[in-house]
C-alpha cells in the first residue's frame, strides 16, 4: 500500500506533474489505534485531510473513468512539527522526510463512497469546511497520479488537506465531525 499526499488546498489546480509526496506504510495507522508523537520536535500541528481508497488496479485511467477506481471514504490526520516549512528551508531537508516516520497519518473508519455525492461537511474545533467535487476534484488527481505510477487496490489518496492546521500534543484526543457519517477520533500520544 502506498499513500499519497497531493500538495494543495480544496478548489487550487492540479499541477502538471502533481506536485504530491508518497508517504510510507509504516507512517500509517487506523482508529482505534493512536498516533505517537516522535521526540526529535517540541510542538506539534495535525493537518486534516479526505482520504479515497483505491478499489482495482489502474495505469493510466481517464477521469471520466477514474470513479470506477476508488470505493471508500475516510478523514486522515497528519503529524507535522510547528514551523516544518521553516525546519525544511533551514536544514535543506527534502519535505519528503517527513513522510517516513512512524505513526503519523492516522486513518479514520472507511465507508462507502457514492458517486452521487456532491459535497463533504466537515467540522473540527468550531470551524466548518464544505468542500464540493469540484475542490476535491478526486477524477482528475487519478488521472494525474496514474499517469505517473500504476495504483493498485488498498492505496490511498489524498487529493487536498484543510486550509487550517491544529497544535496537538500528547494525551490530546481530536474528533472530527463529517455530516451524514459516524464521527472520527484520533488519538495523540
Amino acid at each position: 500500500m502506498k499513500v499519497i499526499a497531493l500538495s494543495r488546498f480544496p478548489a487550487q489546480p492540479i499541477t502538471n506533474p502533481p506536485a504530491l509526496e508518497v508517504i510510507v506504510d509504516s507512517a500509517t495507522v487506523s482508529v482505534p489505534r493512536p498516533l505517537f508523537l516522535p521526540d526529535f520536535d517540541l510542538e506539534w500541528c495535525a493537518k486534516i485531510y479526505p482520504a479515497f481508497r483505491i478499489s482495482r488496479l489502474g495505469k493510466d485511467i481517464a477521469a471520466n473513468f477514474a470513479s470506477r477506481y476508488f470505493d471508500s471514504f475516510t478523514i486522515a490526520l497528519r503529524l507535522f512539527p510547528i514551523g516544518t516549512d521553516a525546519l525544511l528551508e533551514s536544514s535543506n531537508l527534502p519535505k519528503g522526510v517527513l513522510g517516513i516516520y512512524d505513526y503519523c497519518l492516522g486513518f479514520g473508519e472507511w465507508h462507502q463512497w457514492s458517486e452521487t455525492a456532491e459535497a463533504i461537511e466537515i467540522i473540527i474545533q468550531e470551524h466548518n469546511y464544505l468542500l464540493t467535487k469540484e475542490m476535491i476534484d478526486i477524477q482528475r488527481i487519478i488521472e494525474s497520479v496514474s499517469h505517473y505510477t500504476t495504483l493498485k487496490t488498498g492505496d490511498v489518496i489524498l487529493p487536498c488537506e484543510l486550509p487550517q492546521q491544529f497544535k496537538v500534543q500528547a494525551g490530546d484526543d481530536v474528533r472530527i465531525e463529517v455530516v451524514g457519517f459516524p464521527k472520527f477520533d484520533f488519538k495523540i500520544r
